[in-house]
């Protein structure tokens, strides 16, 4: 890999408790099964909606393999917009894998975490520019999950459309996130700024962590690492990690809308605001899942959002159905084969070494 002189090691990766980790997995697997087996059939029958899939013109069917297409394509340009010698091949292992590990353990983000530092490690970046390129993504991917629903609801009232529901939620969100903002911008701006944020946040979490008999985290050493590892690439960086994690969190949209117009439910009775709205909610939920990718839980969400929206239910439902076939597991399809790249080019490692 060109421009890269030294590889340092990565970081070791997070291991979950074996017995926490089936405990975890069993209950949202029981809640998945719950919600697609008791829950989803009162809402509508499934053979309705299987033939409403069934009756799918071809030209939103091609549209929907070109949505997927896209969705897996764009997903790892995050990397090299942080790091840029970093080639499409190493940025789309290193994102898909952590897709894959990610989703399929309920809490398995720190898991992914060390996943990826090992993985850009082996393509030959540095500890450092790993850091710098994880924790940015981890950063633009929380304040897009935060700020979308918020926007929706902006959009839906200039629409006219009662908010009342989800307004209280979305509010917080935003408030969440200009806090959030704040915070990044005086932590990435220099030392000082970082160790204040960390004086002034550590009781409070140090109090809420006791609450929860967890142990807290050294605040002054994570602000300070984040600081020293990612403020020259976010003051470098910023408009292509911007423009990169955007198109990211927004393609699984694409699938979606691809999904209702085969469907004939988007532009009426949805529009394009109230998918968004929909899907913003989703992706929120994705991101904090109790079943392995949210699948069950994420899933009700959106289809209770789509019905709220004037969609009838089996439609709603026949939509959500091919928003996860054809976006979400291609993605986990797509992590295996990641994985097993990443194995490969280790064993070519080794078998080069020995020789």
């Amino acid at each position: 890999m060109s421009g890269v002189t030294e590889v340092e090691a990565p970081p070791a990766p997070a291991k979950a408790s074996r017995k926490k980790t089936i405990i975890t997995t069993a209950l949202g697997l029981a809640i998945m099964v719950a919600i697609f087996a008791f829950l989803f059939p009162h809402l509508s029958d499934y053979q309705e909606a299987l033939t409403k899939l069934a009756a799918m013109p071809n030209i939103w069917i091609a549209a929907l393999v070109v949505a997927g297409l896209i969705n897996i394509g764009i997903y790892p340009l995050t990397v090299p917009a942080a790091i840029p010698h970093v080639g499409y091949r190493a940025a789309f292992v290193e994102r898909q894998a952590g897709f894959l590990v990610s989703n399929i353990i309920p809490g398995g983000g720190a898991i992914a975490v060390g996943t990826q530092y090992a993985i850009l490690a082996r393509y030959g970046v540095s500890t450092a520019s790993a850091a710098a390129a994880v924790s940015a993504d981890a950063v633009w991917t929380y304040l897009l999950t935060l700020g979308f629903p918020s926007i929706a609801v902006v959009l839906l009232v200039i629409e006219g459309r009662s908010t009342a529901g989800f307004a209280l939620a979305a509010a917080i969100g935003l408030v969440v996130v200009i806090i959030s903002l704040i915070v990044i911008v005086i932590t990435l701006r220099s030392e000082d700024g970082a160790l204040r944020v960390a004086r002034f946040s550590q009781r409070p979490v140090t109090a809420v962590m006791k609450r929860f008999k967890r142990p807290a985290p050294d605040l002054s050493s994570m602000l300070l690492d984040f600081h020293h590892h990612a403020s020259t690439m976010v003051a470098t960086r910023w408009r292509q990690l911007t423009i990169t994690n955007l198109a990211a969190q927004l393609a699984p949209m694409l699938v979606l809308l691809c999904a209702l117009a085969g469907l004939g439910a988007f532009p009426d009775p949805l529009t394009l605001v109230e998918v968004f709205a929909a899907y913003s909610i989703a992706l929120l939920l994705t991101s904090f899942p109790i079943t392995p990718g949210g699948l069950g839980t994420v899933d009700a969400a959106l289809v209770a959002l789509l019905v709220a929206f004037g969609v009838d239910s089996s439609t709603a439902i026949a939509a959500d159905l091919v928003w996860r076939i054809v976006w979400f597991l291609p993605q986990l399809l797509v992590g295996l084969g990641a994985m097993g790249i990443y194995w490969w080019d280790r064993r070519q490692d080794a078998r080069r070494s020995l020789v």
